[in-house]
């Protein structure tokens, strides 16, 4: 899931946010051409920021099996971003080392 707790021991610096660059939705059951575009300038802020030292974070879309029999799923009736599968996982190219995840297991974040 999360630790944000580690922000302390960054100290002050900047936050990247990289929101739900899953492969679902950019080569996945959701992907379009637009999304496979962006992912060379996402890359290099990753870099740019992981070059740093800076704080990163990447959230994930997270659904279970039966996302279909969920409101969301219902609404939305693609099977995508099913916790543990290959369409779940960040694309390969925005994995850093010591990123952070949050795995959002509907719209916004329950906190």
């Amino acid at each position: 899931m999360h630790n944000l707790g580690k922000r302390e021991e960054r100290g002050i610096g900047k936050v990247l946010i990289v929101i739900d660059m899953q492969n679902d939705f950019v080569t996945g059951t959701l992907g379009n051409q637009e999304a496979q575009a962006i992912v060379p300038n996402v890359q290099a802020k990753v870099k740019e920021y992981a070059d740093r030292g800076d704080w990163i974070i990447l959230t994930r879309d997270t659904h279970e099996e039966n996302y279909l029999d969920t409101p969301e799923g219902k609404k939305l009736p693609v099977k995508h971003c099913i916790n543990g599968t290959e369409g779940w996982q960040i694309v390969p190219e925005l994995e850093v080392e010591n990123c952070e995840y949050i795995d959002k297991p509907t719209f916004g974040w329950l906190n």
